[in-house]
């Protein structure tokens, strides 16, 4: 590989990594150690926060790795020189060729070929990204590249697809939650003996297999209805019953599960508890208030009021100097109206230029009014002290919501429907009668 190309992958691998660090703090990744390999091998995950799902997946494999894209991505001499120069095959879609016949032969022969020298290739097999936490059904061609790889070289070539679930508690919002599943890889040698009956189904087959893979490695719900239900169930257990998140994630499959089998066995039941649910969280956000309120009420007051006396300044530095590059993102990401699955992905690269010009500029301030070593110590406060202005911020947002629960006329009402809700979540955890 030329070295100029190497060096800068491993630069851009370095930035993301950061970006997404900051972006999404709360990061939690599982089965970490199937990352590290250096094996002929195809990336696959689901698809919901579009140009950083591969990303997540790319920057934890110690390879270079190459990305289908969407063809739509080619369009202009310097976006099609970009992204040729920086380890991207074309693959067109239908929204992509103006009505004319898809042809991707050439650009799956290139990843086949790519993949049979030892590569690592990412591929979305759902083909568009979708926000959402559910696995779309998946397109055969990530399976037919594999297969196509594998059988140039006589099934001796050692490839595997390795599934990544990607679970975003909101893929668009700073600091949530962002669950990373590694998968055991899949090996194509095992489909040797269907393929040589039948090309046709060993991809169906293999296609089957890995969206079957991808279920177990997200939180997988039915349809949007089903997954806010789960979500605000969530969110009770996290306020009352707080685990790690890979006990919570295995706890939510969990759920999932034993809901599904309860709505099967008593329909009735199961829609009065969707009704309870819904209106409970209706007549929070009617209050102002949030189910943190009632069940994890906040410490002593007056820590809270000594905290806000004493760290309120601080609160300020990190707001002040932090407020433009932060809300210049934001505000282009909402002036721009893209679909939602861009947001995210259009704060981080806005975010690459507002907060390095910013900081550079309030450096160069400091810097002239005092001197070097000032503006330095002042430049290394700017990040910190934006996370804690984020942090307090919210903090004194969860005390203001708890004081509106404390002063309802329905707070008993409220707290009635939510051991209701909690005590029928319980028994559905427990195996227990509903």
């Amino acid at each position: 590989m030329n070295p100029i190309l190497y060096i800068i992958y491993h630069f851009l691998k370095l930035v993301t990594r950061i970006c997404l660090w900051v972006y999404y703090p709360r990061m939690t990744v599982l089965n970490r150690q199937n990352f590290k390999f250096g094996r002929p091998t195809i990336l696959v995950s689901n698809h919901p926060n579009t140009l950083l799902d591969p990303l997540h997946a790319a920057v934890r494999v110690p390879m270079i790795v190459h990305f289908l894209a969407n063809a739509s991505l080619f369009n202009g001499p310097f976006l099609n020189w970009f992204f040729s120069t920086f380890f991207c095959i074309p693959v067109e879609r239908p929204q992509d060729v103006g009505g004319r016949p898809i042809n991707n032969e050439q650009a799956f022969a290139k990843a086949s070929d790519f993949l049979s020298k030892g590569g690592c290739l990412y591929i979305a097999p759902e083909g568009t990204s979708y926000k959402g936490r559910r696995v779309r059904p998946l397109r055969t061609g990530a399976a037919r590249i594999a297969l196509t790889a594998e059988n140039n070289e006589s099934f001796g070539l050692g490839l595997s697809i390795m599934p990544v679930g990607l679970t975003y508690e909101a893929s668009n919002c700073f600091d949530s939650r962002l669950t990373i599943y590694a998968g055991e890889p899949i090996w194509i040698k095992d489909y040797e003996t269907l393929y040589q009956k039948d090309t046709f189904q060993a991809a169906r087959q293999l296609t089957d297999d890995l969206e079957e893979a991808l279920r177990a490695l997200v939180i997988h719900t039915r349809d949007e209805e089903e997954n806010r239900l789960i979500a605000r169930l969530e969110t009770l257990l996290r306020n009352s019953k707080p685990v790690t998140e890979p006990v919570h994630f295995a706890r939510t499959q969990y759920l999932i599960a034993r809901f599904r089998a309860w709505q099967e066995r008593s329909p009735a039941e199961a829609m009065q508890f969707r009704q309870e649910v819904e209106q409970y969280f209706r007549a929070l956000r009617n209050q102002g208030t949030e189910d943190r309120a009632l069940g994890r009420p906040p410490r002593p007051l007056w820590l809270h009021f000594i905290g806000l006396v004493v760290l309120f300044p601080l609160f300020l530095h990190g707001l002040a100097h932090n407020f433009l590059p932060a809300f210049i993102p934001v505000g282009l990401a909402r002036r721009l109206k893209l679909d939602v699955e861009y947001n995210a992905t259009v704060k981080i690269l806005a975010g690459l230029i507002t907060f390095p010009l910013f900081y550079f500029l309030q450096y160069k301030l400091i810097y002239w009014l005092y001197d070097w070593q000032t503006a330095l110590i002042y430049l290394l406060t700017l990040l910190p002290a934006g996370f804690f202005a984020w942090a307090f911020y919210r903090r004194q947002k969860h005390l203001i919501r708890y004081f509106r629960f404390r002063r309802s006329a329905d707070k008993g009402k409220l707290q009635a429907l939510r051991d209701t809700i909690w005590k029928k979540t319980g028994n559905l955890l427990a195996k227990k009668d509903i």
